[in-house]
């Protein structure tokens, strides 16, 4: 494959998604609960049906798992397959709050190879191709490298965890949560966090943001440091079951799943 080919491709589609959606912004009418706090507005379904016709006609080969619609095939019948989310943080989207994405993400085989995530209301993109690096707006990007958990050091926590209160947030004074994992996760990337975790969120959330992570010098993992990619075929995740991840810039990864690992020992019963 050509990824740098396909690369430019997925950020011209994701450029499009996101003016549907600023196209929408401030005019939602409808807004509905798949779930306590998991929302969904006409501007996710326009949004997604944009980049499915789009990625089909480019690439009719390949399998597209999307958050609103799911596989479009009833099995993972190619190597290859696009994962969607329309919207990421369409809690904020609905609210007016201008912090949500269009994530775009490839698995080839499992493995993120290419990653582009896009906010429409900075029109900032964040992008990786496997083996090419990753770039905000096209300029290179690249994790901090904090070597220890520091009192000033930014950390993203999803809010379910924050709700949790899990031991684990007490390791650090400089908790964000930006109500979107796939620009949590670009913050990493970017330097700006020194890492974020998850204990349930879903595959649309980070398939791009892992490859781009992976590429700024990062690392994801499960809390508990077990691999989350390659992602067999036969995977919970491709019918939206939760995904547990902890992305950091690598250096003080294993100092995170130290202390998350105490911090799962020492939560109450």
């Amino acid at each position: 494959m050509n990824y740098p080919e396909i690369l430019t491709t997925t950020e011209n589609v994701a450029r499009e998604a996101g003016s549907i959606l600023m196209d929408y912004y401030g005019k939602i009418h409808n807004i509905k609960h798949k779930g306590p706090g998991d929302v969904v507005t006409e501007a996710d379904m326009a949004s997604e049906e944009h980049i499915t016709n789009r990625l089909k006609s480019e690439f009719p080969g390949y399998t597209i798992l999307g958050e609103e619609f799911g596989i479009l095939k009833t099995e993972l019948e190619s190597d290859c397959c696009w994962v969607i989310d329309p919207l990421d943080g369409t809690a904020n989207y609905a609210m007016h709050f201008p912090i949500f994405a269009v994530s775009i993400g490839l698995l080839h085989k499992g493995d993120p190879v290419i990653g582009v995530v896009y906010d429409p209301n900075t029109n900032r993109m964040f992008c990786a191709a496997k083996g090419h690096g990753a770039t905000i707006d096209s300029n290179p990007i690249s994790v901090n490298l904090n070597a220890k958990i520091t009192p000033d050091g930014l950390f993203g926590f999803a809010s379910r965890m924050l709700h949790s209160n899990h031991r684990f947030i007490g390791n650090f004074l400089k908790g964000r949560n930006l109500g979107s994992a796939a620009l949590q996760v670009c913050a990493v990337a970017s330097g700006f966090f020194d890492g974020t975790i998850d204990l349930g969120t879903k595959l649309w959330d980070i398939a791009a943001g892992a490859v781009i992570l992976t590429e700024a010098g990062g690392k994801i993992t499960s809390p508990f440091g077990t691999p989350i990619f390659p992602l067999p075929k036969g995977s919970s995740a491709y019918n939206s079951d939760p995904v547990a991840f902890l992305a950091t810039n690598g250096v003080l990864h294993d100092e995170c799943v130290e202390r998350f690992r105490k911090g799962e020992e020492n939560q109450p019963a």
